[in-house]
């Protein structure tokens, strides 16, 4: 595969099984309705990434890439959408927010493709995140695992038409 044209890798809390992946100023901060852990729901300006586990902290890699990129052999493919960017700078964070200024400059405002990696997780992070739960509640001096879950987040230019202004828009899984 090619190198990308910018990368970043965002640290974030991961809340209600949920973040984001959104537009640096535009973007709708409530879920669709009947979101779920097969797709990537989407809304005006923003991409709602589901985890396999509640709650526990995690890293995202954002690529821009300057064309399509080729699909990846390893990590599980959780989908791909269109993101329209008004800004031309993407932030990914938990539900609740995150650090101001932590963002990745893409090529400007305009339609983007997404396709979102998810790299363990399952029932065997959850066992481990809710064994470090009892843990710490029991009172033992452990840190709560970072390792659960990780994500690669590729991101590429779509080319803009009439219909760029529309919010986001799921696409069928290849």
């Amino acid at each position: 595969m090619t190198e990308p044209k910018r990368s970043r890798t965002f640290t974030l809390h991961v809340e209600y099984s949920l973040f984001l992946v959104h537009d640096e100023e535009d973007y709708d901060s409530q879920p669709p309705e009947g979101i779920g852990m097969a797709y990537l729901p989407v809304a005006r300006g923003v991409v709602y990434v589901a985890s396999t586990v509640q709650e526990h902290e995690t890293k995202a890699q954002v690529h821009m890439w300057a064309g399509v990129p080729p699909k990846r052999a390893e990590g599980e493919l959780l989908g791909q959408v269109t993101l329209f960017s008004k800004s031309g700078r993407i932030s990914v964070h938990s539900m609740m927010g995150g650090p101001e200024g932590q963002s990745l400059e893409l090529e400007g405002p305009g339609l983007y493709g997404v396709r979102v990696y998810r790299f363990g997780g399952g029932p065997a992070a959850r066992v481990r995140r809710d064994e470090a739960v009892r843990r710490i509640g029991d009172g033992e001096d452990i840190e709560m695992p970072t390792d659960l879950e990780s994500y690669v987040i590729d991101m590429w230019r779509r080319p803009t038409d009439t219909s760029a202004a529309r919010p986001a828009r799921q696409e069928r899984r290849p």
